[in-house]
Formats: structure tokens, sequence, C-alpha cells
């Protein structure tokens, strides 16, 4: 006796969406590789071709050559030998791709890459067999064409985020001075020199204007920096603070554009407008100026004989734009400001002291006398 059971529609509604998503949840579970993975598998794939192109070469015996490599070409001797460089000894992750897709490789190479030479490993591989890539110019799960389409991607002006992967938004990454979902708006800090349907070209403003200009050059600014007044003639014109003299004591002023800098004037001079001792105002105390070169010289103080006199073993020394009075050698300062002799002791302590061996020598052998 046949029993026959007849399930609800909405019964059998809810049985079907739980198979739906089971199936769903079971197919989610299948990982897609990486892009990138599947990219450097095919580089190294490539490369290791070039490297076996030439492997079962003997020498000598060129139809023998021609035999053996028209053999070994697409022999699975050489795919082994491809196959063991195609990861990183360290690169588990790209490892585990290869052992899991190891029937793909070896069916491109005996029913693809035998029969078709040219045949794109990229493409029959990554895009079509793996999908873990996607075209030039497409991005995500779908490949979907990137925002201005295949042929003119965000416009030219920056480069659409997943490209080329099954990932990212697809959205424009634009370049410097670009903005917009398809990057052809001009950011603040540049102008739109033209634009059309299909592009757009922005350049930045001049360095005077403040955020936002409408052309090039300083007429072009909307505002001024600071450090820059407006002229009707010329647009924003630099000021030159060096005018009000801003910098300290012994420093001179170089004027920027929007700004100054200050720097310190040489040693010779008191003052100066520029570097090096030639472009002193007024010489530093020490220092005279040469009436042939007009430059600050250090006065040589020592000349006067009149200095350093007080004691018989005192002598000048001259340091730049002043002097100094020192003891002769074998003389120190004594704390009344006098040069007084270096004790024996002390000379002997300076010169590294007296050769124990040599000493107990010279009397071992005044003893044997």
């Amino acid at each position: 006796m046949l029993i026959s059971l007849t399930l609800p529609s909405s019964l059998l509604s809810l049985c079907c969406l739980v198979l739906i998503s089971f199936n769903g949840a079971q197919a989610a579970k299948k990982k897609i590789p990486k892009c990138k993975i599947c990219k450097d598998i095919v580089k190294n794939f490539n490369q290791g071709l070039k490297d076996t192109a030439k492997s079962n070469f003997g020498g000598g015996n060129t139809k023998w050559e021609e035999k053996s490599l028209g053999s070994y070409a697409h022999s699975e001797t050489r795919l082994v030998e491809i196959v063991e460089n195609l990861c990183k000894d360290s690169d588990k992750e790209c490892h585990g791709v290869l052992e899991e897709h190891e029937e793909m490789l070896e069916h491109f190479w005996f029913k693809e890459f035998g029969k078709k030479n040219n045949l794109d490993l990229h493409q029959w591989l990554c895009i079509d067999e793996m999908k873990a890539c996607c075209p030039n110019n497409t991005f995500g799960r779908l490949c979907r064409e990137c925002p201005g389409g295949v042929k003119n991607v965000c416009m030219g002006n920056g480069k659409c985020q997943g490209e080329g992967t099954r990932e990212g938004s697809g959205k424009c990454k634009c370049t410097a001075g670009y903005k917009g979902e398809l990057c052809d708006e001009c950011k603040d800090g540049y102008w739109e020199e033209s634009k059309s349907e299909t592009h757009a070209t922005c350049k930045v403003c001049h360095i005077s204007c403040k955020d936002t200009c409408s052309e090039g050059g300083p007429k072009g600014c909307d505002d001024c920096k600071e450090g820059w007044l407006d002229s009707e003639e010329v647009g924003c014109q630099d000021v030159n603070e060096c005018s009000d003299d801003p910098c300290e004591e012994k420093q001179f002023c170089t004027n920027t554009q929007g700004s100054y800098s200050c720097f310190t004037c040489d040693l010779a001079c008191a003052s100066c407008n520029g570097s090096g001792a030639a472009l002193c105002l007024e010489c530093a105390e020490g220092y005279q100026r040469h009436v042939a070169t007009n430059i600050c010289a250090d006065i040589n103080e020592c000349q006067d004989t009149s200095l350093c006199q007080n004691s018989p073993h005192e002598e000048c020394l001259n340091l730049p734009g002043s002097h100094e009075c020192v003891c002769t050698e074998g003389y120190t300062l004594d704390v009344d400001g006098n040069c007084e002799a270096i004790p024996p002791a002390d000379n002997e302590a300076k010169d590294g002291g007296t050769d124990e061996s040599d000493s107990d020598g010279d009397t071992e052998t005044k003893e044997e006398l």
C-alpha cells in the first residue's frame, strides 16, 4: 500500500529556501585564491619556461638535441622542474593554492599549452579557471567595469580600487589635484585647464595663492597667502620682509617667497648683509677691514710686544679676534698668574716616567763592575 504525502506550498518553499542556503554556504566555504598569489604563480611559471628552454641540449649533436628538446619541451619532467620553483619555501599560502589546483596546471600543460604555445596562462588560470583575478580595468566578484569604463578608467586621472582582482570597491582613487567619483573635478589648490566628456586636466595654482584659483599665475589667485600682497597689475606679489630688518643682532636676512630667513654673520662681522667676511657692514672686535680686499681680517694682537710680559717665560698666542697669554714649554701658571718651572717629578710623569727595566739593568751592570 503506497502512502502519498502532499506538503503545503508554504512548507515546500521553506524547504527549498533551506536547501538553497545550504548550497550557498557550502559554496562560500570554497575559498577563492588571492589574485596576487595566482599572478606570482604565473610569473614564476613563465620564468620557469625560460629557464628550462634549453635544458635538454647536450651539445655537439644537433639532430639529437632537436629530437630530445622536442620531446622534453612538453614533457612531465619539464613540468615538474617548473612547478618546483613556483612558490618560495616559506610561502605556505602559495603552496596551498598549488596543491589545491595542481590538476588545473597539469591540464594546462598537457591539454592546452602543448597545442597552443602562445596561450596566456594568466587569462586561462587566474581569470577563467580559478576566478581569482579579473580582466584589466574591471573589479570585484563579478568583474564589473571600473568607473569611466575599461577604456577610460577614472577619466585617466586615477586608479580603480580592486582593479584586475575579485576584490575592492571599484571606487576611483584620484591622483594629486583631482577629486570626484570619476576624478573629473579639481581639488583646492588646482584650477581646471580643460574638461570634456572623456577627460579633465587640472593644474596647480601659483605658490602665492591661499587656497583656490581660477587660472595659472599670481593673477589667478582668489586670495593671496600670508607674505603676499594683492596687486591689480601683477596679482599676488611677494612681500620683502627683510626691509623691516626682522633678524637679531649679528644676523642677516634673506627674503624668500612669502617669507624670510635669518642667518648668522661671519665671526669677523659685528653686522653684515650677507655671508662671509667680505660682506661685513662693521668689523667685530679684534678684526679690522683690509684696505685692498675690503675684508674684515683678524688683528694679530701678539705683534704688540707689551703684551704677555708678566714673567720671563710667558708668551702671546694669537686667536681669532683675540689673544691669550700662555707659558712656554716646561712652565705652568702658578696661583699668582706667573709662569713657574714644572717640578722634575711632574716632568717625568709627563714624559711617561723612567723605564724600570732599563734602570734595573743599569744597576745590575754597576754591581757586576
